[in-house]
């Protein structure tokens, strides 16, 4: 997935690098043309020149008739490749229109990935809270462990202490029977003697289960420290990943604190570059009004087709200085606004952060404590139990003092047999019950170790989910450092774009100079071809005396003297210059 990304942001790079290119070549072009233009009419003025001396020696060869058709063709010649020239630039103009297209295009685009960032940082944000509630969810099952753990110990200490009461009962009162019998039971002391070592090898035997039983005990209590040391260092790692992402925020706040300042330069980048077309378009208005003032003398009809063409030319010029004033004012108010949003939750997070941090300090304590007490408990449990060892030999020993002692005893056995039966048989039913109440508290602890396996399965599945959304946030990093890249690269592309139209603005400032030179020179070849015409006109005029040809009067004809067509307001009177007849526009 980070190659395809890599792949495509490739891509998008060279598609930039590509439509930049092509900006400087549109420039390029425009100035090649300008100069092309400047050229042609240079080239038209010596033509001029020379027409003017060419005139001068026709005139002087008396060939006026041809010369007057030459000028003719020629007039109409010029004419043509100044319809010419409007046509070329009307193509700037359109070129011009869609630059501008594409730079609106291109903010467009930035802001696409703006909302993309945007998109992404919301989408952390719900991760954040969601890890959060996870947290919160540990601890609670940590706490509700620890509660169960203390109620266990508290019901095995009463249980020992219910024991411990019993075994003394039992004993004294063994003792006190066992002196009132001391002087007449000497046969059957072997019985008693029997009868205690099998009490005693049960009662032994009891004592190895519950140390059995409290062994198993200890080593769920070590499983459930195992577990919460496990636990602590989930919380440890979720503490780093928090802090990793504290750091992730910050620079987030970076990198959008660079954006702010790369769209401001990017802003009076445009409005550079606005400055910069305008220019053309002043450039390309005076070109226009110096091939209007050229076209007056030929004809008139090109003089309103001129006017209809300056006219749509303002109009467009005006449409797109109000698209891309709303544009940057849009552009302008969507930023502030969501500046001011990024920098409200990012201040928030900060302060739930802080939160959490103290909270999960407080558990920590908590968790310490819970800790010592459960030590401070295995201690005295191990105390006790040495204690309750040393107390089982010092009844042995005074068992076998009182199995000597027993040799005497001879006489209501029998009575005192009966009684420590049933004493036997109600410690044997006490023992019963003791062995299925910790059967059941085995059952107990056996699945309350199967629910904490699920719910540490749970954790880990949810653990490894945070890190695939960490994996995520990553590469949004990466998409980020790419985008950074790519501006800097526009940005210095831009610089080059605006030393290259400053030496453009150079360029058409010389040129204009120069066309206004040419624009002279056009206005005295006209005033000399107007008296060139003035001279034509009266060399015919002397011409057609010469000849002693008649110009015919309008009233005296009313039909065409060749098709024989009436005039009318619609098809006028025509005189012919050679001959002095009347005739119709055929």
């Amino acid at each position: 997935m980070e190659r395809e990304h890599q792949n495509q942001s490739n891509e998008q790079l060279n598609n930039d690098l590509q439509n930049e290119q092509k900006q400087t070549n549109s420039y390029r072009i425009q100035i090649e043309t300008l100069t092309n233009e400047i050229h042609t009419l240079e080239k038209a003025s010596d033509e001029l020149q020379q027409e003017k001396n060419q005139l001068l020696l026709t005139k002087m060869n008396n060939d006026q008739d041809e010369e007057g058709q030459n000028l003719v063709r020629q007039l109409m010649q010029e004419k043509d490749e100044y319809q010419q020239q409007i046509k070329e630039l009307r193509k700037q103009i359109k070129q011009i229109n869609a630059e501008k297209e594409n730079i609106q295009k291109e903010f467009e685009n930035s802001s696409k990935q703006l909302t993309q960032i945007n998109h992404d940082k919301n989408q952390l944000q719900d991760e954040q809270i969601q890890f959060n509630n996870e947290i919160n969810s540990l601890k609670q099952q940590l706490d509700d462990l620890n509660k169960d753990k203390e109620q266990q110990i508290n019901e095995l200490n009463q249980d020992l202490s219910s024991t411990r009461e019993q075994y003394i009962s039992i004993n004294t009162k063994l003792e006190n029977d066992l002196r009132e019998t001391n002087d007449n039971q000497k046969q059957e002391t072997e019985r008693l003697e029997n009868n205690f070592k099998e009490n005693k090898l049960q009662l032994i035997e009891q004592i190895n289960r519950l140390e059995i039983e409290n062994h198993e005990l200890k080593q769920t209590i070590n499983q459930h420290e195992e577990l919460l040391n496990e636990t602590k260092l989930q919380l440890d790692n979720i503490q780093k990943e928090k802090y990793d992402q504290e750091k992730q925020l910050e620079n987030n706040q970076q990198t959008i604190d660079e954006l702010q300042l790369k769209i401001s330069q990017l802003n009076t980048e445009l409005d550079q570059k606005n400055e910069s077309i305008n220019r053309l378009t002043v450039c390309i208005r005076r070109s226009i009004d110096h091939a209007h003032k050229a076209q007056e003398y030929i004809q008139e009809n090109v003089h309103t087709s001129q006017m209809n063409l300056l006219a749509i030319i303002e109009q467009s010029e005006q449409e797109s200085q109000t698209i891309r004033t709303q544009t940057l004012e849009e552009i302008h108010h969507e930023f502030t606004n969501y500046l001011t949003v990024i920098h409200t939750v990012i201040i928030d997070n900060k302060t739930k952060l802080e939160k959490q941090i103290e909270e999960q300090q407080q558990t920590e304590k908590q968790l310490n404590t819970i800790n010592n007490d459960h030590d401070q408990l295995i201690k005295e449990y191990d105390e006790e139990k040495r204690k309750f060892e040393i107390q089982l030999n010092e009844l042995s020993n005074n068992l076998l003092q009182t199995s000597e002692s027993l040799t005497n005893t001879n006489q209501t056995a029998d009575l005192e047999r009966e009684k420590f039966e049933k004493q036997i048989a109600s410690l044997e039913h006490d023992l019963m019950n003791t062995q299925s109440d910790l059967e059941s508290r085995a059952k107990k602890y056996e699945m309350q170790l199967s629910a904490l396996t699920e719910n540490l399965a749970t954790v880990r599945g949810e653990l490894k989910i945070a890190h695939e959304k960490l994996v995520h946030f990553e590469h949004v990093k990466t998409e980020k450092a790419d985008l950074q890249a790519r501006l800097s690269v526009s940005q210095d592309e831009s610089h080059a774009l605006l030393d290259r139209s400053i030496t453009t603005e150079s360029r058409n400032e010389k040129l204009l100079l120069e066309n206004g030179q040419l624009a002279k020179k056009n206005s005295d070849l006209e005033s000399a071809l107007q008296e060139i015409a003035r001279e034509y006109q009266t060399l015919q005029i002397h011409a057609n005396k010469l000849t002693q040809r008649r110009w015919l009067n309008d009233q005296d004809v009313h039909e065409c003297m060749k098709c024989n067509q009436l005039f009318t307001l619609t098809q006028r009177k025509h005189h012919c210059r050679s001959c002095g007849n009347i005739f119709c526009d055929v």
